[in-house]
């Protein structure tokens, strides 16, 4: 089981560091820079989409991240779809739940990705559940 929080980033060639590719946080490992998620040693076949939205949310757990900031990452900042100004939260919420069900097709208890109600979600605080 890992433990801890642990970001890494290599530094650019001017020795400017470059964003986190690499985050362990709990029982989460993932490599932004091949796209590879391993939750408690076992691979989850997360797409590119889904393993920027996680990292967004374990980046700051206990911290919500909004429809609109995880929506961003997949259209770009101000894409509208859907029915209404609120639309793409359905979008949202359907991301949510492909990448809920990938995790817990590796473990029935997965309970990482907290429902933030009105807002969007947040990646639990160490020991926390919902």
């Amino acid at each position: 089981m890992l433990t801890g929080s642990t970001l890494m980033a290599a530094p650019h060639a001017n020795g400017m560091a470059a964003p986190a590719q690499h985050m362990v946080r709990g029982d989460l490992d993932l490599r932004l820079d091949t796209g590879r998620v391993q939750w408690r040693g076992r691979p989850v076949p997360l797409t590119m989409t889904e393993c920027k939205m996680v990292r967004l949310m374990a980046q700051r757990p206990g911290t919500g991240v909004t429809y609109r900031d995880l929506y961003d990452l997949v259209h770009g900042p101000g894409f509208m779809a859907g029915k209404g100004a609120s639309g793409y939260r359905a979008n949202v919420r359907a991301f949510i739940k492909r990448i809920r069900k990938k995790f817990r097709d590796i473990d029935d208890g997965f309970d990482a990705i907290i429902n933030d109600p009105g807002t969007g979600y947040s990646w639990a605080k160490q020991g926390e559940a919902e």
